[in-house]
């Protein structure tokens, strides 16, 4: 072997040796490699409990009137529309101004006939009266003619107490209330005791709840919490009457809830919700739950790996969730990062 083939082939052995050695170094060797493949989560992990659970039915309504407590303010006489001063959905005072009107033609024609019906009663009477004096007319016909002016007093005061012979007339509200409709717009020819404006008294509003039919188990008398859609205190009532008839729409029964003074709005969506019973059950956070394609589970951390576990899911419970599945009390399961891991894959538990 000549001196430059023997320093050629010392170079190339050095050379590998100096690649070896940097792998060796940097890349850690073939275990510690293999090591760093193994993926691990960082998680946090919350105890299952047992508890007592409430067997809730949710039933949902809106509010509306309660018929007992409906007011329709009716048109005294026949008249005419001259100002719609409120709005359906507004609550009014006592005394409030709500309407504007005028006399129909009609109604000038009516009372003028019994002003003029007082004055001709007056002067019979009068002659009457003279007549009997001189008695030339018998008792009876004295009486008949008193009768026949209080008669027509009494027609033109009942008039003028309904506003006949008035330019216009304002009508006011009876009581604190709720206007629920308003079928009339100025400038409407309205008859006597037609509707011109239905009122709910204030405070007596009523949920109507939609009930399957055949729920027997829920009855007249049971207590329900009544909680606004939109947020809102719970009112606590109980259903005063459950209907025997379907809503064609709905294909549901009415129960009927009291509001108990509460003030919603009427058409609010309300949910009410009825205990019917008890039993015992696991919760956890609800954040320990995964849902995705292949249905909802839970990871039990169990020495250093996730084991996950498919579940099914009951109410809120507060600030956690009933499940039912292979899961026992007392287990952990991972809660913050539970989304990321995989069944089977290394944790690391945060805090520990």
């Amino acid at each position: 072997m000549t001196r430059n083939r023997l320093i050629t082939l010392v170079g190339a052995v050095l050379i590998v040796a100096a690649v070896g050695l940097f792998v060796f170094f940097h890349l850690g060797s073939p275990e510690e490699a293999e090591a760093d493949t193994v993926q691990t989560a960082s998680v946090t992990v919350a105890p299952v409990t047992s508890h007592t659970i409430q067997d809730v039915v949710s039933i949902y309504g809106v509010v509306q009137a309660d018929p007992a407590g409906a007011m329709t303010l009716a048109a005294p006489r026949a008249v005419i529309i001259t100002r719609v001063l409120v709005r359906p959905g507004e609550t009014v005072a006592a005394g409030q101004a709500l309407i504007e009107v005028t006399n129909a033609p009609a109604s000038d024609l009516a009372y003028k006939q019994a002003t003029d019906a007082v004055a001709f009663a007056q002067a019979d009477l009068a002659r009457v009266q003279r007549l009997y004096n001189e008695r030339l007319v018998a008792s009876d016909q004295l009486g008949a003619a008193q009768k026949a002016l209080a008669d027509a007093q009494g027609v033109a005061a009942s008039q003028a107490s309904q506003g006949a012979g008035r330019a216009s007339q304002t009508l006011t509200a009876s009581q604190a209330a709720i206007v629920t409709s308003i079928p009339v717009a100025a400038g409407d020819h309205v008859a006597q005791d037609a509707p011109m404006m239905v009122l709910a008294r204030a405070g007596a509003g009523v949920v109507r709840l939609g009930l399957e039919p055949g729920s027997g188990r829920i009855a007249a008398g049971q207590a329900v919490t009544l909680r606004p859609i939109a947020g809102g205190p719970a009112i606590a009532s109980r259903i005063s009457m459950i209907g025997r008839t379907v809503d064609p729409a709905t294909k549901t029964l009415d129960g009927i809830a009291p509001l108990n003074g509460a003030s919603l709005p009427i058409g609010a969506a309300v949910q009410g919700d009825i205990i019917m019973g008890a039993h015992n059950g696991l919760i956890i956070p609800r954040a320990a739950v995964v849902f995705d394609e292949t249905g909802p589970h839970v990871f039990i951390v169990s020495a250093g790996k996730a084991r996950r576990v498919f579940v099914e899911v009951g109410a809120d419970q507060g600030d956690g969730i009933e499940i039912k599945g292979q899961v026992a009390a007392g287990a952990m399961v991972a809660v913050e990062g539970a989304y990321e891991l995989q069944d089977g894959m290394a944790l690391k538990v945060r805090g520990s």
